[in-house]
């Protein structure tokens, strides 16, 4: 299925070197006017040429602002204005989790952000799902019938939704019945189009997509009775507010958030709250030391690590 998506919205050119590529390599790939197309393949970036992937841009396929224009219109089914909302965030969502995040020029409308134009580069994200990613670490992560609030800590790229899409799929098809919400705010995680997750989030799985986590927390605490609540890229005080108050509502979390390792995080001062009330019970630290999701380290709600890649 992505594949036919790629072929539908790319430039033709881009479509034909992607197709010689090996798909399960493929993370990302960026197109930006008047420059080069790369993309993120293994856990490298390389150039892309029609005959595959090069280390130097000569070569290499280049684009103009109108390929750029007429990839988001593909994108949007030529209906720039049913998306705009999703523009104006700065990103697309597909069918099968493709996001498309945006730059371009920002119209402003007093506060308000009215649209983006004159787009000038893509980043074309593409979700891998990897089935049992997660099972190491769920060992650290349930104990008994109830599993810990965990945040998972990475840099951009290093497989972190996959894990937490894992994580959730493994709770949510467990016995006894664990219901799981997905709070999904850019559609990345279960990737519902037409109403129906078109990624694997086990059994027992709700999912609100499309609106901040402090919208769909309280919302979801109230309404739906979850055991978990399962969301992306913590990034300000209203998203720590929303895992905390869950968290003292009885509701247990897994989360991400963006940081190179531990110490890195612990320099948040958003972040200050969490560790004083002890609101995650483990943390755990990938990075792309060995390709997208390695595990480096785990630690518990007292910060000592009761897991290294280095021990073993």
């Amino acid at each position: 299925m992505i594949s036919v998506i790629l072929n539908r919205i790319l430039p033709p050119n881009v479509a034909r070197a992607v197709s010689v590529l090996n798909a399960d390599k493929l993370y990302e790939i960026r197109l930006r006017s008047n420059s080069f197309v790369t993309v993120g393949y293994g856990s490298s970036y390389y150039y892309l040429s029609p005959t595959g992937t090069v280390s130097l841009p000569s070569g290499a396929i280049a684009l103009t602002a109108e390929d750029i224009f007429k990839t988001v219109e593909r994108a949007c089914d030529k209906s720039l204005y049913a998306v705009n909302d999703r523009i104006c965030q700065g990103y697309l969502t597909l069918d099968g989790g493709i996001r498309i995040g945006i730059a371009g020029e920002t119209v402003f409308d007093g506060n308000r952000i009215k649209t983006v134009k004159s787009f000038t580069a893509l980043d074309i994200r593409i979700p891998h799902e990897v089935t049992g990613c997660a099972d190491d670490i769920i060992r650290y992560v349930k104990n008994g019938d109830v599993y810990s609030s965990t945040l998972i800590i990475s840099p951009p790229g290093a497989g972190k939704t996959t894990i937490l899409r894992d994580m959730a799929r493994i709770a949510a098809s467990d016995k006894p019945i664990v219901n799981v919400l997905i709070a999904d705010e850019r559609d990345e995680i279960a990737s519902v189009y037409g109403g129906k997750p078109t990624l694997d989030i086990g059994k027992n799985t709700d999912v609100i997509s499309g609106c901040t986590k402090e919208f769909a927390f309280i919302r979801a605490i109230r309404a739906l009775k979850p055991n978990i609540i399962v969301t992306d890229e913590l990034c300000g005080a209203e998203d720590t507010d929303a895992v905390e108050n869950a968290v003292l509502s009885g509701v247990s979390v897994f989360a991400s958030v963006h940081a190179e390792n531990f110490r890195r995080l612990s320099d948040k001062p958003m972040f200050a709250g969490i560790f004083r009330n002890k609101v995650f019970d483990r943390y755990v630290v990938v990075s792309l030391r060995k390709g997208p999701g390695t595990v480096e380290e785990i630690r518990d709600a007292d910060f000592n690590i009761i897991y290294s890649a280095g021990a073993v």
